[in-house]
């Protein structure tokens, strides 16, 4: 068990260190691969097979279906929900690129939604303002930042009564529970991507889809392999987007230390939220909602008086690693410049720039999560 511990470091602590996990498992995994490389097992097989197994159980969901990587989940998603031309999707101005191409890839037009300044997911008031507007015929719920929405049970049930398409993209939010229960359980849809540097990753690209509708299930398996209903037979245009054994052979190990991992990153974010809520006039202390149990994929800190960049500068001068997530919003992306908008996004492109996120990973040291904080508040005191 992944479990944090002091050692004595000098002041240069990485954003992230993928090395301290993969290690405990480096033979085991080699070992794995040797036996994929002898029985040639490298699109598909029984490696495949036991992760969607092990995703079903612990995601507590019934049917998952592993693809190549988690852009490719939403866009196959979207197909699969019959979201294409002339349809629109409303989508948070707050996440990474991949909802936004996804929604595009398909046909389909995107319409921002602000975040809420209360748990940084899609505000939920300004998307059912949206839908009067714009008659949404899909949405996106991203969860952000290792937590979900304050609204998850209103956003299905708004959606379901609006007979719109609710696909929920859990990239970040492997191990990320409500009220006792994985967020993955109940949705319509949802995706997740292995991204190395996810709280659970593969050694390269990989992601899954998953939905308790077997039916559903039946057509995206068909869709991340061509469309086919047989070898030469086709029932849809689809992707070529499966999983390989080598990547799940190495998920297959992840997974297994994967409570270890998420019991490292939730120490060191609960450190983070002790230090800083002392120091709420420097910043905002950003933390899952009440009944989320969050994963520790982030340290989400808010300033108030020195911009993002002018702290991970800082940050950087010290030897301490920083990310920004996001450092601007889907708005200001050239592409979607011109996107359909449910307000002026306020919220979302005052936190661009102002967003921090300090390192925390599995394996983090105490030490080392004590001198990024040192760092980062030793910046806040410089005159702005």
């Amino acid at each position: 068990m992944l479990l944090l511990h002091t050692q004595r470091i000098c002041m240069r602590v990485p954003f992230i260190d993928l090395k301290r996990i993969v290690t405990p498992i480096r033979e085991q995994v080699l070992a794995d691969w040797t036996e994929c490389l002898d029985n040639t097992e490298f699109v598909g097989g029984p490696g495949v097979q036991m992760l969607e197994k092990k995703l079903e159980a612990y995601l507590e969901t019934t049917h998952v279906v592993a693809c190549a990587n988690g852009t490719d989940a939403l866009v196959i998603g979207l197909q699969a929900l019959g979201i294409g031309h002339g349809a629109k999707v409303a989508v948070p101005n707050m996440t990474f690129w991949a909802p936004y191409e996804a929604i595009v890839q398909v046909g389909a037009t995107p319409v921002l939604v602000d975040i809420s300044p209360r748990d940084l997911q899609m505000d939920f008031e300004e998307f059912c303002r949206g839908h009067e507007k714009f008659k949404f015929d899909a949405a996106i719920l991203v969860h952000l930042f290792g937590w979900t929405s304050e609204n998850l049970e209103n956003y299905r049930a708004y959606c379901k009564k609006h007979n719109i398409r609710l696909l929920e993209d859990g990239a970040q939010a492997f191990g990320v529970r409500k009220n006792n229960r994985s967020i993955y359980a109940d949705a319509e849809i949802s995706t997740i991507s292995f991204y190395p540097a996810k709280v659970l990753g593969a050694a390269g690209d990989a992601g899954a889809i998953m939905t308790p509708d077997p039916k559903l299930a039946e057509k995206i398996r068909s869709l991340c392999n061509h469309g086919r209903a047989g070898h030469y037979t086709y029932d849809y245009v689809g992707w070529n987007s499966r999983l390989s054994g080598l990547q799940a052979r190495f998920l297959n190990r992840m997974i297994d230390q994967i409570d270890g991992m998420l019991a490292s990153r939730i120490e060191a974010e609960n450190y983070y939220q002790e230090v800083f809520a002392k120091h709420t006039a420097d910043c905002i202390v950003h933390k899952a909602p009440q009944g989320v149990r969050s994963n520790g994929y982030l340290c989400v800190l808010e300033s108030r008086k020195r911009t993002g960049d002018d702290l991970s500068a800082s940050l950087r001068d010290d030897g301490i690693g920083s990310a920004r997530t996001y450092p601007q919003t889907l708005c200001e992306q050239p592409p979607a410049k011109d996107a359909l908008r449910t307000s002026d996004l306020a919220h979302s492109k005052r936190f661009s720039k102002m967003v921090i996120n300090l390192p925390l990973f599995a394996g983090i040291t105490l030490e080392e999560c004590k001198a990024s904080a040192d760092s980062l508040l030793k910046a806040f005191k410089v005159s702005v």
